[in-house]
This record gives C-alpha cells, structure tokens and sequence, in this order.
C-alpha cells in the first residue's frame, strides 16, 4: 500500500511538472511573471550575460516599471525562438522592444538542456518543442528523456514555498543573494580560458534567423544587444571570429543591433567584472546606464 501511494504520488508530482509547472506564481524570474505584468516598454531575452549585466533597478526607473528581464536559457539561442513563441502564445500584451542577447559564443553551443529552469518556465506545448529541437540535433537518449520529463526541475516543484522568496530578491542583484563584486584585476589576468576549439553549431545560426523572422511576422521591434565582457575575452581572435559571423547573419537579414563597442564602457576595468564575461554590481550599474541611452537613441522602429 505505501509503496502504490509512494508511486502515484511521484507519478501525479511529474504530471503536475510537466503540464503544470508554467503556472507556478515565480515572482520576476519567467514567462508567467513577465506575462503577468502586461505591457512593456522593453523586454530581454537571453542568458545569464543579460542577469548579471543588465540593472533592473536602474531599467525599472528609466522605464516605470515597464520592462522586464528572462535571462536564462544557458546560451540556447534554440531555447530563446521557443521562450519568445510561448510568450506570445500566452500574452496579448504588448513590448515596445525586445531585446535579444547577441552572444558571440552562442553560436557554437551545442543543443541541449543546459539550465532546467527553461523546462519549468515552458507550457507542456513548449517542452514538446523543445524536445524537438533536441531530438533533431541528436541531443536525446533514454538517460537525457528520464531526466528532461522526470527530474529536471523536481526540487523546485518541492522546495518552492521556501525558495521563492528568496529567489524573487535576486531578480535585482543579478541573481546574486548580495552585491556582486570583482576578485580583482590579478584574479582576472589571470584566469584561464580557451575557446579555441569551439566550432559552430547550425541550429544556433538558424534560430538567429529564426528570431528575426517570427518577430517580423509579428510586427514585433526587436534588437540584439551584445553585453561588454572583460578585455581579454572581447578580444580574443576566436571571439572576434564568432562575433563577425554573427553580425554577418544579422546584416543578411537587416537586423539590428547594438554592440558592446557602441556603448561607453570601459572593458578594461577589472572592478567592472566578476570573471571574463558577468560584471560586478558597480560594473552592472555603470554599462546599464550607457545602455539605456543607447537603447533610446539608437534603435528605431522596424
């Protein structure tokens, strides 16, 4: 008997993760918040670049609230064509702007499940398309499926009455539980990186066409942002090489966008970072405030 009510339990706990998890009330942290909050001046889509670098005090002031922040879906420019689709398969609201993270390494990420709370966030109709899109670049197998429909986000389903409010703070510190600050510029000189052997990926060059494709379909104004990262990564030759071939796809479909060169901000200011591409707090602030200059004076309507 225990062991029955033990199993259905467990089956009604994925069930309810499945087709159930996107309704969950998370407070500033995904679609179902973002949706909640009705029209907007400006939305971000991207990944933890956009979390740590993008101020949402300073962008609440600068836009009255009106803006808000998805920053996840660990560098899946896959998983952001299916976060923007869900968003507008669930809202009638209206956004100003989009912004869209331009990742130079994006490109060369491999489709997979790479932050589970992109699953916790999707409709039962978006986990299939994700899945999908995983299926098709050769990225499941019977251990990823077990993980993807049974465990992955399990122990938010579980902890949620705890961690939810504790979650809803970070939304303003850059998912971080106090301020972020950088280990200094030995610490940064320091640490070892190698993107050299990173190769792309064809279905992330494709969902950048994708991108732009369905927001023309909508009439949807759209922008990719390219986030300043620490001297050494930003100009790094392979960087460089996947930010040009970035731009070259933006260019071929007349898309805008606003690199981090067209922002004042100074990349070499070890205080500015916490490693080589997510700021500290004072970093945070100081590109934020160029941004939102360069986002009113530099975008016009599609």
């Amino acid at each position: 008997m225990a062991l029955t009510a033990a199993i259905l339990l467990i089956a009604v706990a994925v069930f309810f993760k499945n087709v159930y998890s996107c309704e969950m009330p998370v407070r500033n942290r995904g679609i179902r918040d973002a949706v909640r909050t009705g029209d907007l001046d400006v939305l971000f889509i991207g990944s933890s670049t956009f979390r740590a670098n993008v101020d949402m005090p300073m962008m609440d002031e600068a836009y009255d609230g009106r803006v808000y922040d998805i920053s996840y879906g660990g560098n899946q420019l896959v998983a952001t064509v299916i976060q923007y689709e869900e968003i507008r398969r669930r809202s009638d609201a209206e956004y100003g702007l989009i912004v869209f993270e331009l990742g130079p390494m994006m490109l060369t990420q491999e489709v997979a499940l790479s932050d589970s709370r992109v699953i916790w966030d999707l409709s039962w109709e978006g986990k299939k398309e994700l899945w999908k899109s995983m299926y098709d670049a050769g990225s499941t197998d019977l251990p990823m499926m077990y993980e993807y429909f049974v465990t992955s986000g399990m122990d938010d389903l579980v902890t949620f009455p705890l961690t939810e409010p504790f979650y809803g703070t970070r939304y303003y510190k850059g998912a971080k539980t106090d301020e972020s600050v950088s280990p200094g510029r030995e610490w940064l000189e320091q640490e070892e990186f190698d993107i050299s052997d990173k190769t792309p990926v064809k279905a992330q060059e494709d969902a950048v066409v994708d991108i732009i494709q369905k927001c023309r379909e909508d009439a949807q104004s759209f922008v990719f942002v390219e986030s300043p990262c620490y001297y050494r990564l930003q100009d790094d030759p392979t960087f460089i090489r996947y930010r040009d071939e970035f731009i070259r796809i933006l260019d071929e479909n007349d898309a805008q966008y606003i690199l981090a060169s067209d922002v004042d901000f100074d990349s070499h200011e070890a205080d500015y970072f916490e490693d080589m591409n997510h700021m500290s707090a004072s970093g945070r602030r100081a590109y934020t405030r160029e941004l939102i200059k360069a986002l009113e004076n530099g975008v016009k309507d599609e």
